[in-house]
C-alpha cells in the first residue's frame, strides 16, 4: 500500500512509474530548491532530507548539492540563473568595449 501525502508537498507534482503491474511506483515529488533535482517526498522524509530555512523548499541529498549549500549558503536557482545572465551580459559588454586587435 502507498500513502501519498508528505508534509511539505504543497506544490508537489505527482510521479507515476508502471511499466509493469508487479513494479508500480507513485510518489508525491518536488524539486531542490537550489540544484533542480527531482526529490520523492516519500522518500526524502524517510531519510531526513536536507530543508533550507531561508528559502522555504527542500534540498536533494547530492553531495555537490549540499557541499555548495554548506560553502555558499542559500542560493537558489533561480538566482544561479540570474547570475549567469548577469555574467553573458558584463561579459558581451566588457567585449564591445575592447578594441579588436
Amino acid at each position: 500500500m502507498i500513502i501519498i501525502g508528505t508534509p511539505h508537498i504543497r506544490g508537489a507534482g505527482y510521479f507515476v512509474n508502471d511499466k509493469n503491474l508487479k513494479t508500480r511506483q507513485e510518489a508525491d515529488v518536488k524539486t531542490c530548491g537550489h540544484c533542480r533535482a527531482v526529490i520523492k517526498m516519500q522518500e526524502w522524509a524517510k531519510v531526513q532530507g536536507g530543508w533550507c530555512s531561508k528559502c522555504s523548499q527542500p534540498l536533494c541529498s547530492q553531495p555537490a548539492c549540499v557541499a555548495q549549500t554548506a560553502r555558499l549558503g542559500c542560493v537558489p536557482f533561480t538566482q544561479q540563473i540570474d547570475q549567469a545572465i548577469d555574467a553573458v551580459i558584463k561579459l558581451d559588454k566588457y567585449l564591445k568595449m575592447v578594441p579588436h586587435t
